[in-house]
């Protein structure tokens, strides 16, 4: 019919046009744009709309300024940066890791509702710091960035027997009577380990990378990586009923993760050819799996569009173009996870960056923005 537009000839549109901002180092990015209008207020706190206490994370504020960064968007780092230091970390980022959990408490005030911090977004926050200062050449990032790295490394690894320095899930609560340790696969990107190794090369930031290397692809052998897994040094790593061998909201990082890594930085390739059964469910029933069993590899119900949106970057990889377009087809039908998904739409925002290159990261985790220093 004259004048109707294909769904495929939409999608085309569509790629050519992200693929030209991308190669556009000054243009907006219209994704972070709508992810700022629904889920960032005005004084830089990221709220996981819907949730029954108005939540926000110190993992929400982390990734929010990953993407300020990466969007040239100074404004809102500094917002962001602003209400984590006073809000989550009483003021002083420099003397305390941020809290995990902010909301509205059962006096109906908003406050911290879990002060235990999280390694994962600890990590975050100070590698974006660490690359904001080398970008913008700020000198007060840079030195932030380097006590988070700091505390990080005093209050929240631990050396395991026959495993090596590992990265503890928060300082408290992860350590169990009998020596026994519960990890998350997770929280460790290795680019983000590999990228302070370099610059706090006096501190054992190598150890913590080749141990989280040893236990990414230790917990994921039968392709799938699990949400936590148990570790003790005579039985090694293993699941109980309260740690089930269960991978999912967590878990879907972990091959985010991967894909965003240089093609030579080490473990990439290991980790790439290791999740291809993870792959193979995704081409299986063209959606990724809500539920994965990493013991037998085995999955189980389809995912949310967030969860397909991470694979993207993989599935590029593995030069699964069929399933790759057919993905993108399911997001462009239905985008309302942009607008009310909190989660969705941070995995969605990581793997399309990443799919469109509007950065990379080299093989020593610096962070290469797709815009010149010359764009305001």
């Amino acid at each position: 019919m004259k004048g109707y537009l294909s769904l495929y000839s939409l999608l085309t549109l569509l790629l050519v046009s992200t693929s030209s901002v991308a190669q556009n180092s000054c243009a907006p990015w219209s994704q972070w744009q709508t992810f700022k209008q629904h889920f960032i207020t005005a004084q830089g706190r990221v709220i996981d709309l819907g949730s029954k206490q108005s939540i926000t994370t110190s993992e929400g504020q982390s990734y929010a300024l990953f993407f300020a960064l990466i969007a040239n968007d100074r404004d809102t780092f500094d917002n962001v940066l602003e209400w984590t230091e006073t809000h989550l970390a009483e003021g002083d980022l420099s003397t305390r890791l941020p809290a995990w959990q902010w909301g509205i408490n059962q006096q109906g005030q908003e406050a911290i509702l879990d002060s235990n911090p999280a390694s994962d977004s600890d990590l975050w926050i100070a590698y974006t710091l660490s690359q904001a200062a080398d970008l913008w050449q700020d000198r007060r990032y840079n030195v932030l960035a380097a006590v988070i790295a700091q505390r990080i490394m005093r209050e929240e690894t631990a050396h395991l027997a026959n495993l090596g320095l590992s990265l503890l899930p928060a300082p408290a609560g992860f350590e169990y009577e009998g020596n026994i340790t519960k990890l998350n696969p997770s929280y460790v990107p290795l680019f983000i380990l590999q990228q302070f190794s370099q610059r706090y090369p006096h501190s054992p930031w190598q150890q913590l990378h080749d141990a989280s290397a040893k236990m990414l692809l230790a917990t994921s052998q039968s392709g799938v990586s699990p949400d936590w897994v148990l570790y003790q040094p005579s039985k090694g790593f293993y699941y109980d009923k309260n740690t089930p061998d269960i991978g999912s909201y967590n878990a879907i990082r972990v091959y985010l993760w991967a894909s965003m890594m240089a093609e030579n930085a080490p473990f990439r390739n290991e980790l790439i050819e290791q999740f291809q059964p993870m792959l193979a469910h995704v081409v299986n029933r063209t959606n990724a799996p809500l539920t994965t069993y990493a013991q037998t590899g085995k999955a189980d119900k389809n995912g949310p569009q967030g969860f397909n949106a991470a694979l993207l970057p993989l599935l590029a990889i593995n030069n699964k173009n069929e399933t790759l377009t057919a993905l993108q087809q399911q997001m462009m039908v239905d985008t309302s996870f942009t607008t009310t998904r909190y989660y969705d739409s941070v995995l969605y925002l990581f793997a399309t960056s990443t799919l469109n290159k509007q950065f990379r990261i080299d093989e020593m985790g610096k962070l290469v923005p797709n815009w010149s220093s010359e764009c305001r």
